[in-house]
């Protein structure tokens, strides 16, 4: 299948070696294109070792959400897989988008799908959970989690997105413009194993709060929209 992986990373040196190695398991190694958000380690050297990958480069901090948008625009595949590089989410299960993308144009990965139940912090657990509930209430979806760092989208699909958000709040401006597009976004249950090493680069708590409010306010814009 022609796929480019777009993988944004910020400080993730320890984990580059054994990422890229995973995804050359898969035969996808030249389908990587990392996006660098102004590593301040070993990431971008590490990167640059191996050949066959693409890497654009922030010079400063822009952010997740931009990171995301600049691999979409250098993508040129007819599918464009999203996964963090951190190895929370196991790069063994892009086959499984793959083939899931055959029959559906948007694809996310949950680390609460079927009977899986993920080691994280009950925090984090509860704010995907709010999230993903206020997500589906509003914009008639049956997401389990919306926070998800690894979905595939078809090209059409991904071009068709006007997104513009910096931050985190990227996810739920994806989501939303999925949603109001009419897609419906279908699901695949994946393992998950939490960082071993180094930050996690999200505020959850604090973060699940502000995104709330962006979905609210999107539907109601929405709502106006409709009836003027």
């Amino acid at each position: 299948m022609n796929v480019d992986i777009v993988v944004p990373v910020h400080n993730e040196e320890m984990y580059i070696d054994e990422f890229i190695a995973r995804v050359d398991a898969l035969g996808l190694r030249e389908a990587l294109i990392f996006v660098d958000n102004a590593s301040t380690d070993g990431t971008v050297p590490c990167i640059e070792r191996h050949t066959g990958v693409r890497l654009i480069r922030h010079n400063r901090n822009a952010g997740y959400g931009a990171s995301i948008r600049d691999g979409i625009a250098g993508s040129q595949a007819a599918v464009i897989v999203i996964i963090d590089g951190d190895l929370e989410y196991p790069p063994e299960a892009i086959p499984q988008l793959l083939t899931a993308i055959d029959d559906h144009a948007v694809v996310y990965a949950s680390r609460f799908g079927g009977d899986l139940r993920p080691d994280m912090p009950w925090t984090r657990r509860f704010g995907n959970t709010v999230l993903s509930d206020v997500f589906n209430v509003l914009f008639r979806q049956a997401t389990t989690d919306l926070y998800t760092g690894m979905k595939a989208l078809r090209r059409e699909v991904a071009q068709s997105l006007v997104l513009s958000r910096d931050g985190f709040e990227h996810v739920v401006e994806m989501g939303v413009q999925l949603a109001q597009a009419g897609h419906h976004i279908h699901e695949i249950p994946v393992s998950y194993a939490p960082r071993t090493r180094g930050v996690s680069k999200m505020r959850h708590m604090r973060e699940t709060s502000k995104y709330t409010w962006f979905i609210g306010m999107s539907w109601l814009r929405l709502r106006v929209f409709h009836r003027s």
